[in-house]
């Protein structure tokens, strides 16, 4: 069994926003259709794009549910089966190491110099869990994952 596609509505042309949703979310099923996903959660993730495929509401209420339905998809391949998108502990990391080096330049009152150490920690920190990711094939190469 494999991961149904999702069918994009006629007259969607002039929909830049819309046309961009629904690539995300083929190129999401297309990676995921590349893995080995279990039954289970192939049947999930099948009944959630025959929804998004039947949705009636306005293009920018589907662009929308586009948008939840591949975020649930992420975050279940992700909890279940360790499945991430190329950079995405990267980007998790510089995050992080942002927050917390905001915060220690506001208690130390170091202007700055804790958030770039804080930034570097955590892009080294998380480009090496993307590459322990990829050494397990643990990674989905997704295209514009913004």
């Amino acid at each position: 069994m494999t991961i149904i596609n999702i069918t994009p509505r006629k007259n969607t042309e002039e929909s830049k926003r819309l046309n961009k949703s629904y690539l995300q979310m083929q190129s999401l099923i297309d990676a995921l259709n590349q893995k080995e996903i279990p039954e289970a959660i192939q049947q999930s993730i099948n009944r959630d794009i025959e929804s998004i495929n039947s949705f009636g509401g306005t293009d920018t209420e589907l662009r929308k549910y586009i948008k939840k339905i591949r975020y649930k998809t992420l975050k279940l391949v992700e909890n279940e089966l360790e499945l991430v998108a190329i950079n995405h502990y990267r980007d998790l990391y510089m995050a992080i190491g942002m927050a917390l080096g905001v915060a220690v330049s506001t208690f130390y009152d170091h202007n700055g110099i804790s958030l770039i150490i804080g930034l570097v920690v955590g892009m080294t920190l998380g480009a090496n869990m993307d590459k322990k990711a990829a050494a397990k094939d643990k990674q989905l190469n997704l295209i514009n994952q913004s």
